[in-house]
């Protein structure tokens, strides 16, 4: 794939407004890939319980969230999307046709095992220290199609122009990058020929968002090669990489 063709995907940062609303209803959206999504993920984690929380406030894509399990403690939740692909993304006018196999997409978020997702009761308020990655994945798949736009790998999301946290409580992570796990993982071709691209959330803390600005996301990645899983496993305490040593002195006082 031509960088040169990929001209955003480096540099994007994508900001939030408000998306327009229709007057009339929407239909509500589900995938058709959902069964051969689900298969192949399972065909990429075998051997785990798997869980689903399903989407009951959806008013315009259904947005599951479905739970593979680690089966160690050495080992890690795997959390998917399924519905984000239900409807194609609106690509560049430059990228068609050469690179109109990335218009379907989901998302996937790999969280440590003793990261605890119980089952809600129905009418109960989500504790948002263990929530925001379940809810960062559906805002995020939902995105695209509320914007009118599309996300690929490089992409970056500030949480706001502010870069809030996603959880005041427990972490400093306040925006994400659209990355990927091995080849294997992160796409698959539908039995009808469609290719559905499998992204995985890499959240980042401000400083290493500008970094990337400034030189990149393979830069970055470099930057995290000690850290746990490139960045991908989400520690919400985990080290920022672009903080200085000085910095990172207040930071540990701080804590």
């Amino acid at each position: 794939m031509e960088e040169k063709n990929l001209q955003n995907e480096e540099t994007t940062v994508v900001r939030h407004q408000e998306p327009k609303k229709n007057e009339k209803q929407r239909p509500v959206h589900t995938t058709p890939y959902s069964q051969e999504i689900q298969k192949h993920m399972n065909k990429c984690f075998p051997g785990r319980t798997e869980r689903v929380f399903f989407d009951k406030l959806n008013d315009y894509l259904q947005i599951d969230i479905h739970i593979l399990e680690a089966p160690t403690k050495q080992d890690f939740h795997v959390l998917y999307t399924v519905g984000m692909s239900a409807l194609p993304m609106q690509l560049p006018d430059e990228f068609y046709p050469d690179y109109q196999m990335l218009e379907r997409a989901e998302l996937i978020a790999l969280l440590p095992s003793g990261w605890q997702l119980p089952e809600p009761v129905e009418g109960e308020t989500y504790n948002n220290t263990f929530w925001w990655p379940v809810d960062l994945l559906q805002y995020l798949a939902r995105f695209p199609h509320e914007y009118k736009s599309w996300l690929g790998w490089g992409h970056t999301i500030p949480n706001s122009d502010k870069y809030v946290s996603y959880d005041e409580a427990s972490t400093k992570l306040c925006g994400v990058m659209i990355s990927a796990l091995n080849e294997a993982i992160s796409m698959f071709h539908a039995k009808d020929g469609t290719l559905i691209n499998l992204y995985a959330l890499l959240p980042l803390y401000k400083e290493e968002i500008d970094f990337k600005q400034q030189e990149g996301g393979e830069a970055l990645l470099q930057k995290m090669v000690g850290i746990n899983g490139f960045g991908m496993i989400i520690f919400p305490d985990r080290p920022n990489v672009c903080l200085e040593e000085g910095e990172k002195d207040e930071t540990e006082k701080e804590s």
